[in-house]
């Protein structure tokens, strides 16, 4: 694992999965782009001894409404990473998501505020995926449930409980500044930035909310539509806001997690299928004067061929934003990920851990230049509980900034 000694994010511009501006337009169009610099120091002996990269984003957000109650929504990315010093071979990877998202909604006028959404989207379960984008997160890293790689995979079994260990020396991404979390050789984090394909009911009435989807994939392992390995699976969500200041909600998830490739690895008489996560969520928002705390707490398992026991984890954050004054806020975000000891397995009696414990801590304070221009600086610690894992700390700094194409055209 590489230690990190600083990463500069020059800038980012970007907006909510369903931006509020589109709701009064017939038409809403915006342009995210982003560059993120980085500088890597590797481990000792490597040549280079620092490792410098560039990554960059651009997206298209578009929304149309097509009469008073069906409304249209898309979004497509592209992301490049480009390396700025030795790298053998040469590190340059462009990859384009032509639709991140791309769905239709039609709104009922019914007292329960029933909406029904059909393509890709956004997974239902918690709260943190709908404000993910810069201007909704108020520090430049995610959530270390979001990011963190697992020693689970999608794509390749264990041969026996050994492998979880000798997996335990797998690479991570850079800690907490991406959002990328799907990593190569199948390693899955517990919740991944999910963009399944389905359909989902969704509404609020009085004091409550609510959110049932069927969707084609698991939380932690999203598929395209025509990917291999895909099944029917639901998930439930829902809140409710006492005092108009505190909001609380609970979140459901079932269903398979593996690719269709691991058949002729599967033990005898079983199928992929048969082999499933299970996520149960609890997230709180709460907003008192300037103060603002958002926190979400996961309980997930995922049952593995070759292993007697359901492997279960544990995650959390707390973060807090404090408005200072109309242009200038701090914030901070608490982050903690426990894995389940094995039962069973080990000659010796011993009862490792199937992943490393891990905590980190984001601190960062923003600063409106304009309305709608936004800086923001932040400070991340991540630790591994391992005295041999390196330390990874991080310096940010972002610029945040969007804008409509239709003005700069001068377009209605």
């Amino acid at each position: 694992m590489l230690r990190l000694n600083s990463i500069l994010v020059l800038f980012l511009v970007s907006t909510s999965s369903v931006p509020a501006m589109f709701a009064e337009d017939r038409l809403g169009i915006q342009v995210i782009t982003d560059g993120v610099f980085i500088r890597a120091q590797r481990s000792a002996g490597s040549y280079p001894a620092s490792d410098l990269r560039l990554n960059g984003q651009a997206a298209l957000l578009a929304s149309y409404r097509l009469t008073p109650s069906l409304f249209a929504f898309y979004e497509g990315r592209v992301n490049h990473l480009e390396g700025l010093n030795h790298h053998d071979p040469q590190l340059r990877q462009t990859t384009t998501t032509g639709v991140l998202q791309g769905y239709l909604r039609y709104s009922f006028r019914l007292p329960s505020g029933l909406n029904l959404q059909v393509g890709k989207f956004g997974h239902p379960f918690g709260q943190f995926l709908t404000r993910n984008y810069a201007d909704q997160n108020p520090l430049i890293g995610f959530p270390l449930m979001y990011t963190h790689r697992t020693t689970i995979r999608s794509s390749r079994l264990p041969s026996n409980v050994y492998d979880f260990l000798r997996w335990q020396a797998r690479a991570q991404p850079l800690p907490g500044y991406s959002s990328d979390s799907r990593g190569d050789n199948g390693w899955l984090p517990l919740i991944n930035f999910s963009y399944p394909t389905g359909l989902m009911a969704f509404g609020s009435f009085s004091s409550a909310d609510y959110r049932f989807a069927l969707v084609n994939s698991s939380l932690a392992h999203p598929l395209n539509v025509g990917s291999p390995g895909q099944r029917l699976q639901w998930v439930a969500s829902g809140g409710v806001t006492a005092f108009q200041r505190v909001r609380i909600g609970g979140s459901f998830a079932t269903g398979p997690y593996l690719d269709a490739s691991v058949r002729p690895q599967l033990p005898a008489g079983s199928r992929w299928r048969d082999f499933t996560q299970r996520a149960l969520g609890v997230d709180l928002q709460l907003t008192l004067r300037h103060l603002e705390l958002q926190s979400e707490l996961l309980f997930t398992n995922f049952r593995v061929p070759g292993v007697s026991q359901r492997l279960g984890a544990t995650g959390y954050f707390v973060e807090l934003k404090h408005t200072l004054t109309p242009r200038l806020f701090v914030a901070g975000r608490w982050n903690q990920l426990y894995f389940d000891r094995f039962r069973s397995g080990f000659s010796n009696g011993a009862r490792p851990r199937f992943d490393n414990n891990r905590y980190s801590v984001e601190l960062g304070l923003g600063f409106h230049l304009s309305e709608k221009l936004l800086a923001k600086v932040s400070y991340q610690l991540n630790r591994t509980v391992v005295a041999l894992e390196p330390r990874d700390d991080m310096v940010g700094v972002q610029l945040v900034y969007r804008f409509d194409p239709r003005k700069l055209l001068h377009l209605p």
